[in-house]
């Protein structure tokens, strides 16, 4: 979504880290150039949830580089990544000189703030197999025959974005399995069998 800010990057500061790394903001805006990095929350018990994935590509970090309010979640390097870190100094002059790529950063931050209500309503108003099919639908691979939904993540990481024991989300797709909605799973990819029934329910 963020692709415009690649015209700026000489006035960020380039990072290279491995996978694993947890990402310290260092009043940083951040903008992802390769890899992928996980958004996970973690309660005051130390429980946790993995919120989303940021891909290449896209902007992340803003609600602390915004908001000086204490983090409650955090980012960890998915993969090898390697980041630019915009300073305050170059993000007010971006905001002088460059108005389309603030509307940018606003577009998308509206489109994740819209993902986050959709994800909350959704764990109360929706069963699993639901909200299975609407997460599933957002990882499509286009123009598949048969329809293909290429997470790219294993299903106890889906499980942690769904917000269910992954016992619970093995049952259930187990069950569509037999019940040929879905195919079985071949690394972190399914196809969709029923494609009628299964778009019905995405968008329940």
């Amino acid at each position: 979504m963020n692709a415009p800010w690649r015209s700026v990057l000489y006035l960020a500061r380039r990072f290279a880290w491995p996978k694993g790394h947890e990402v310290q903001f260092r009043n940083h805006l951040l903008f992802l150039e390769k890899g992928s990095v996980r958004m996970t929350h973690q309660s005051l018990e130390g429980m946790e949830k993995i919120l989303w994935y940021i891909h290449e590509g896209c902007i992340f970090g803003e609600t602390p580089f915004l908001d000086p309010m204490p983090l409650e979640s955090f980012f960890t390097c998915a993969t090898g990544c390697v980041v630019y870190g915009f300073s305050k100094e170059s993000f007010a002059v971006i905001s002088r000189e460059r108005p389309d790529l603030v509307s940018n950063l606003l577009h998308s931050m509206s489109r994740k703030l819209r993902i986050l209500s959709n994800q909350a309503s959704s764990l109360y108003v929706d069963n699993l197999l639901v909200r299975v099919c609407k997460f599933m639908a957002q990882h499509l691979e286009p123009d598949s025959h048969p329809l293909t939904a290429n997470l790219g993540i294993s299903r106890q990481e889906m499980a942690s974005l769904l917000g269910v024991h992954r016992v619970s989300l093995y049952k259930v797709l187990k069950q569509q399995e037999e019940e040929g909605l879905f195919g079985p799973f071949e690394g972190d990819a399914v196809v969709i069998l029923q494609p009628e029934k299964f778009f019905k329910l995405a968008s329940a």
